[in-house]
């Protein structure tokens, strides 16, 4: 059995759930999880992609992801005075991976590369290509993050949230998309045009949409957050009432004094069911005809299935809100690359080859087949910034490995191969 099969248990996500997510029988996942059986018409790379994709776009974290595609360990025998069931073994016994099911074994520096995780440069890449700041750091001014014509809409729509034209938003997008760069370009934005605009943003470190997984963020914790912005120093009332009475009172002075106010919720797809519905209510406080807040939501997909029309407990609430998605770079990862090398003061062209450029493109886009026909098939392009980043990274680091002059396609494809 795969370690893949605890982490769906530990985060409460069944098997069903997703083999529906990607397009596969319940069946096929359940062989994958308990013998590490891959399905025929899957490219076995390409499925563990997605199912790394998948499982961070439901909040698993980074850790548990290391590891999934590999056997649990099988504890030493003939330790002293231990045996393999003894508990004290638990959490004291050295790690040792196995290599994937149904893969040979490799050493294990190969196969601590084969995930797509963080990377970093090295010393050696830095040195090699006179690389004194990374390319891929976050950007510290607003000249330097990329947009492409789809982030500009993304960007413009987010805008208009925050000047009040547009009442309620929703922005969606894969893990490493962009989101929340784009978030922090307009607070800057916001704060260089001097615009009268307090952004209220509650905490979400340990938002979950259960009490099981974390801690849900219920209409309480908003009106909380919405005093500390608006009128920091004010105690929330007790009762619920007298609560939210504040809550109006203090929106309606701060308005009429000529500020507008926007709710920001980072991670909006752990929101629970409830406090999306009373959003609602929020969006309703009005002074005459004026609107005193309006609410931005950045989260990942599954925010758009909670945001589903066919569902009827958050119908009325889907009905008010506007969604825009952060779509992948695709076309224009090479524009994306030489904007973010420019930033740092880098040639990309010294560094990388024009083909490696399309090799990194041609890496992340997987096609999968959904059907028995040959027909049935879907092209998924996985050139969101954070996983171009660290592929290129990764060829980088392989080219000053080697003493190569420049990251080559062949390289691109090499890093690629050894990851799954």
């Amino acid at each position: 059995m795969l370690i893949l099969g605890e982490v769906l248990q530990r985060n409460g996500i069944s098997q069903a759930r997703l083999a529906r997510h990607l397009h596969l029988s319940p069946a096929a996942i359940n062989l994958l999880v308990k013998r590490g059986q891959y399905p025929k018409k899957t490219e076995r790379r390409a499925l563990r992609s997605m199912v790394l994709a998948a499982l961070r776009g439901w909040g698993v974290v980074e850790s548990e992801l290391e590891d999934c595609f590999f056997e649990p360990e099988t504890p030493e025998v003939g330790g002293p005075g231990k045996s393999p069931g003894d508990p004290a073994n638990e959490g004291t016994a050295p790690r040792i991976r196995t290599a994937p099911s149904g893969t040979t074994t490799q050493p294990q520096e190969v196969e601590s590369e084969m995930l797509l995780r963080k990377q970093t440069l090295s010393e050696a890449a830095r040195r090699k290509f006179s690389i004194f700041r990374d390319p891929f750091d976050d950007p510290r001014q607003a000249s330097e993050v990329y947009l492409s014509r789809d982030l500009r809409y993304v960007r413009e729509s987010m805008w208009q949230v925050a000047l009040g034209n547009t009442r309620f938003l929703a922005v969606i997008g894969e893990s490493g998309a962009g989101k929340s760069t784009l978030r922090e370009e307009m607070e800057e934005r916001l704060r260089m045009e001097g615009k009268a605009v307090v952004l209220i943003a509650p905490y979400v470190l340990a938002m979950e949409d259960s009490d099981q997984k974390g801690r849900r963020l219920l209409s309480d914790h908003i009106a909380e957050a919405i005093l500390r912005e608006v009128s920091p120093g004010e105690s929330p009332k007790r009762s619920p009432e007298a609560r939210f009475h504040q809550v109006k009172t203090c929106l309606v002075e701060s308005r009429r004094s000529g500020r507008h106010h926007l709710l920001i919720i980072e991670e909006a797809h752990a929101l629970a069911i409830p406090t999306l519905k009373h959003l609602k209510r929020f969006l309703e406080l009005k002074d005459g005809m004026g609107w005193l807040i309006t609410i931005l939501l950045i989260g990942q997909p599954e925010l758009r299935d909670k945001l589903d029309e066919r569902r009827s407990a958050v119908r009325e609430v889907t009905q008010r809100c506007q969604i825009v998605s952060l779509p992948p770079l695709g076309p224009c990862l090479g524009e994306y690359l030489q904007h973010r090398f420019q930033a740092a003061g880098l040639d990309l062209s010294a560094i990388v080859e024009p083909a490696a450029v399309d090799a990194l493109m041609q890496a992340l886009t997987i096609t999968q087949r959904y059907g028995s026909s040959a027909a049935e098939t879907q092209v998924i392009s996985l050139t969101h910034p954070l996983v171009a980043n660290n592929l290129l990274t990764a060829a980088i680091n392989q080219a000053a490995s080697l003493g190569a002059p420049r990251v080559t396609a062949g390289l691109v494809k090499a890093v690629r191969e050894s990851m799954p």
